[in-house]
């Protein structure tokens, strides 16, 4: 690949296409202009040239679950308690930037102080784009409460929705169950009432807004679902290591069109009960089987879950649930784009930004090539480039 730094328009030749759709590459030539994507075919008219011969260019990576205030380390709580808004900020635009040169061009981010996430969004040249939710609303001493986001009774959910959009959150993120980071939650059992869920929905839809929940336990996934909200994050019927899986809900789940954010990643191959992992694998596969929908995610942030391991979570999802490289790929690109309303991106196709990602290989036949990021390219402009 030719180290010269393009200007103006510019042709990626010589090279091998994933367009987020089709089932395998093809050889041709992706021409940018002015941020966007200007051609892709055999043209010829762009007066430079980068030589991807041997290499592969892909829509760039969407990360719909991150946190990217923590550390992703066992001491993520008292780094986070001891941090000033500086210090914080530089970390999450660090994160960020490690993500961006692993292909990652989109994070949804899902919990981080409110002021920091959208600064941070409006800032970041020089990182992913963001889509931020804030500090997440959650009961008195409920999952991350120590983010600021604590919210009582149906007035209280109304008005921490309002100030959030007030903020200029793109997303709100409600707690439904406890968490396994919050001591003393429970994560069986559900924070909120339909009634209360389904007055944050309201108040979010009244301000064109969507509401993400985080979900462990089947009654919470349960309660979250019948109000309405728009994805499940986690979504694992889990608690206290215990799987409760329910059919019914997932049916209710694909009834309703309710996206679900499963926070699969790399740190799952460390988990100690191995037979949790396999049944959590059926559970997937299951609620693949009856057609629920999906984005890809892996709550990247928390300990053992580092920004930059998507490709990592997405070879463990593979692996779990006998999905194809091409699929997973899918949820990664042009699927998480379609489910979370970003119609800009997530393919190589005429018009669309400008976000791509060149891989020494052909992640189609094999997920790990996409540890092997050789250039990233966000809205035309070249951010990253590997010297290897």
């Amino acid at each position: 690949m030719s180290q010269a730094e393009p200007t103006g328009p510019v042709a990626f030749r010589g090279g091998r296409v994933w367009d987020g759709h089709a089932p395998a590459t093809h050889e041709a030539t992706v021409v940018v202009a002015g941020g966007t994507i200007s051609a892709v075919g055999t043209d010829s008219g762009a007066p430079a040239s980068v030589d991807i011969s041997g290499l592969t260019i892909i829509p760039g990576l969407i990360e719909a679950h991150a946190h990217l205030c923590f550390n992703a380390g066992p001491d993520w709580r008292a780094v986070y308690d001891s941090d000033t808004p500086g210090r914080m900020l530089l970390r999450m635009a660090a994160n960020g930037r490690s993500m961006l040169e692993a292909g990652i061009t989109t994070v949804r981010d899902l919990g981080a102080p409110t002021r920091l996430a959208v600064e941070l969004r409006e800032a970041f040249a020089s990182g992913p784009r963001l889509l931020v939710a804030g500090a997440p609303i959650t009961t008195t001493g409920g999952h991350c409460y120590f983010m600021g986001g604590e919210a009582d009774g149906e007035l209280e959910l109304r008005k921490a929705v309002r100030e959030r959009v007030k903020a200029g959150a793109d997303w709100i993120k409600v707690m439904a169950t406890g968490g396994n980071m919050t001591r003393g939650t429970n994560t069986l059992a559900a924070q909120y009432t339909i009634d209360e869920l389904r007055a944050v929905v309201d108040e979010a839809r009244r301000l064109k807004r969507r509401v993400a929940a985080h979900c462990h336990g089947t009654e919470g996934i349960r309660v979250a679902v019948e109000a309405g909200v728009d994805t499940l994050e986690h979504c694992s019927f889990t608690g206290q290591g215990v799987v409760d899986y329910d059919p019914a809900v997932t049916a209710t789940i694909v009834d309703r069109g309710t996206v679900v954010s499963p926070t699969v990643s790399v740190g799952w191959r460390r988990w100690p009960d191995d037979g949790l992992r396999q049944r959590r694998g059926e559970v997937l596969r299951d609620m693949f089987a009856q057609g629920a929908r999906f984005v890809m995610s892996t709550d990247c942030g928390i300990p053992g879950v580092p920004h930059d391991a998507l490709a990592g979570g997405m070879e463990v999802l593979t692996e779990i649930t006998g999905l194809s490289p091409v699929d997973t790929l899918k949820l990664a690109t042009s699927t998480s784009a379609a489910e979370l309303g970003l119609t800009d991106r997530g393919a190589i196709a005429l018009g669309l930004l400008a976000d791509l990602v060149v891989i020494d290989g052909d992640p189609t036949a094999g997920l790990a090539a996409l540890g092997r990021v050789r250039l990233v390219m966000k809205g035309g402009k070249v951010v990253y480039r590997s010297l290897v």
